[in-house]
């Protein structure tokens, strides 16, 4: 009897949405990060970047990665840093509070709590928060699906409250919308896909308080319908803010205009994925002197993009990758000492090539009307539709969204545990020979590390391993004047039979016999020595006990989120397909009830189209790259198409259903 109270009570409703929301929490538990430490201007450089923010150093020197990424996501993982949250799980439970935003937003236009659960249900679990690329990298596609669930949420709750509710629900709602808008705005550059939805709601919003309210205190709900465009202009001025207080300008001037010529001449071997071919790149040089000083290093940046094309050692780099090749070659080649050398540098070369286009030198490309857009012509266009239908079937398959506890060999090891530590979750690695494993550099700057024997020791100073140095060409180029400093990385492995539940071992560095520098290694670095004596760098630090049980929950709970992979890849089509004709049939019967001069449904068709519209905007955005740039079409790409797409097709089950009973049963919805 009193559990039938406590029930009733509770609800179970209520008691349903924090079943599941726990069982959540519980599912991603253990789940491990994908690193990526060579993905320089993705993932590598947002760790980077939250690194430096988090000590309170904006985004760090002056790069060539400056200003050509958005900041946002590094904003974030500094603060789930600061705040000593493990990411995976801190960005699970943002999602969660997303999905109960849109849920709740539901919740205007169908009423029974069953369905509402199925929604908040459905969304929180879905695949895409715990997939390899999404999920698990260290880099915002995750962090971008939550954002725009609190965006999306919010702006339908504004919608449905502003006329109806106190001010300080449509305040909240109007708040909300600004900051989640915003903060995408700065983390995702391709955040357009949002605005048509977003300027819609706002006017429709705006005429229905004019009609309802018809005297002056429409002004101040009225006011709140422009915050969220503010909190879209105010964040990235804020970001231009920084970047001018850090160095001295908000942008390079002419970059913008150099890309252009070097990526827009009609030449021999241009193509529509190969803008700028590597013998046009030659050719150019020849006629701008300063782009010449960079020949030789643009070159070699070249070959090693080149593999991650998609014709692999032809030569060329294609679209995707060849504005990050050209910005590092510059950078190799000492343009990016600051903005102004940086800008300097541009403008030299603008001027060059514009003046070779004056004298008939080199030709730059006709731009038809819609170029950049693939609709110039018929077959363009018929190119595009064909693409955009083959984005919807991926994105309802639900293919490839899979967790795994990856294990990153040898090459990857380097650089994946400062992810951990930023993370505060675990990588895992491929296993060990031995009972320890340390990776990383060590020199000594007093001394020629050539003449030197270098040992691992445990703390009664018995040499365990002896170091075999390798080629360092990162650590040359970061400290030319100490000799050794081109062959001074190492990955050693050594036993240990000690007693010591965490036993501590040092990296001890012998001239002629005599121990000239001694420093302990753990996983945060090396420690004990000054710098004048020895420095260096630990990049990976092993045990290999506690690395297998870290594998071993990460395998668990890859499994656990594979299993709930498996129920939506085998749905996913089914559900689609049973939404679209759901929906179909709702807009029936909603334009039957609209003669019949009834609305009741007229919201919920309308924020059913408004989502699928702007869904295909994206969709559309997502082919225009695919045929022009790169290859696009991958679930991190089209992340937050999943759980919206999900919201759509429940609501238009949900609500065909509704309108079923109430037409042809007589049951009112």
């Amino acid at each position: 009897m009193e559990k039938k109270q406590w029930l009733k009570r509770v609800g179970w409703f209520w008691l349903a949405i924090a079943i599941l929301s726990v069982g959540k929490a519980l599912l991603v538990w253990g789940l491990p990060i994908y690193p990526i430490p060579t993905a320089a201007c993705d993932d590598a450089l947002m760790k980077n970047w939250a690194l430096q923010i988090a000590n309170g150093a904006w985004t760090g020197p002056f790069s060539c990665y400056i200003f050509t990424k958005e900041v946002g996501f590094a904003i974030y993982l500094a603060l789930t840093y600061r705040l000593h949250l493990p990411y995976i799980l801190a960005t699970n439970l943002l999602y969660m509070a997303g999905a109960a935003i849109l849920a709740y937003a539901a919740s205007h236009v169908v009423k029974q709590k069953w369905a509402l659960c199925l929604i908040y249900g459905v969304i929180l679990y879905h695949p895409i928060m715990t997939a390899v690329q999404t999920g698990q990298r260290v880099y915002r596609n995750g962090f971008a699906v939550a954002l725009t669930l609190w965006a999306v949420g919010s702006l339908l709750n504004l919608y449905f409250e502003i006329g109806v509710k106190p001010l300080r629900y449509p305040i909240l709602w109007s708040f909300l919308a600004a900051g989640s808008l915003g903060f995408l705005w700065i983390t995702k550059s391709d955040t357009i896909w949002l605005m048509p939805f977003t300027i819609v709601v706002l006017c429709i919003s705006a005429v229905l308080l004019i009609r309802q309210y018809r005297n002056w205190k429409v002004l101040g709900r009225a006011a709140l319908l422009v915050i969220p465009l503010i909190g879209v202009s105010l964040f990235p001025k804020l970001v231009i803010m920084k970047n001018e207080r850090a160095y001295g300008l908000s942008g390079v001037p002419y970059y913008g205009e150099a890309l252009h010529l070097l990526t827009h001449i009609d030449a021999e071997g241009v193509t529509e994925n190969i803008s700028l071919p590597t013998q046009l790149f030659r050719e150019l040089c020849q006629l701008s002197p300063t782009l010449a000083s960079t020949e030789e290093r643009v070159l070699r940046v070249m070959e090693e993009y080149d593999p991650y094309d998609t014709h692999p050692k032809d030569g060329n780099v294609e679209n995707g990758w060849i504005g990050w090749a050209l910005v590092r070659g510059f950078q190799r080649a000492g343009y990016y000492q600051s903005s102004q050398t940086a800008s300097d540098f541009y403008k030299k070369v603008y001027e060059e090539l514009s003046a070779a286009v004056e004298e008939g030198k080199i030709r730059l490309k006709e731009s038809p009307p819609g170029a950049g857009y693939h609709v110039s012509t018929a077959q363009e266009r018929k190119e595009l539709l064909a693409t955009i239908g083959e984005i919807c079937s991926y994105v309802v398959s639900h293919d490839e969204l899979f967790s795994d506890a990856y294990l990153l060999g040898e090459k990857e090891i380097v650089g994946s545990q400062s992810f951990e530590l930023v993370t505060r979750n675990n990588a895992c690695y491929a296993d060990f020979n031995k009972d320890y494993a340390c990776v990383g550099w060590v020199l000594y700057p007093q001394h020629d590390l050539a003449g030197m024997d270098c040992y691992i020791e445990d703390a009664a100073g018995n040499r365990l391993a002896q170091i075999e140095f390798e080629k360092s060409w990162d650590v040359r180029h970061a400290y030319p004047d100490i000799k050794g400093a081109r062959r001074c990385r190492f990955q050693v492995e050594w036993s240990y039979n000690g007693e010591e539940a965490q036993p501590e071992f040092y990296l001890a560095g012998y001239e002629g016999g005599r121990q000239v520098g001694k420093v302990k290694v753990s996983k945060l670095g090396m420690e004990g020595a000054p710098e004048d004596v020895c420095i260096g760098s630990v990049d990976g630090y092993f045990a290999k006990a506690e690395e297998q049980r870290v594998t071993a929950r990460a395998q668990k709970a890859a499994s656990r989120c594979n299993l709930v992979y498996g129920l939506y890849h085998a749905a996913g089509k089914w559900m689609a397909w049973a939404g679209l004709l759901a929906y179909a049939g709702f807009t029936v019967l909603a334009v039957w009830e609209w003669f019949g001069r009834k609305f009741q449904n007229v919201n919920a068709w309308l924020v059913v189209t408004g989502i699928g519209l702007s869904l295909l905007v994206l969709f559309a955005g997502v082919a225009v790259t695919h045929l022009e740039n790169c290859p696009a079409i991958g679930y991190m790409y089209l992340s937050a198409a999943y759980p919206l797409l999900s919201l759509i097709s429940l609501v238009s089950l949900a609500k065909c259903g509704e309108s079923v009973k109430a037409r042809f049963f007589g049951k009112k919805p």
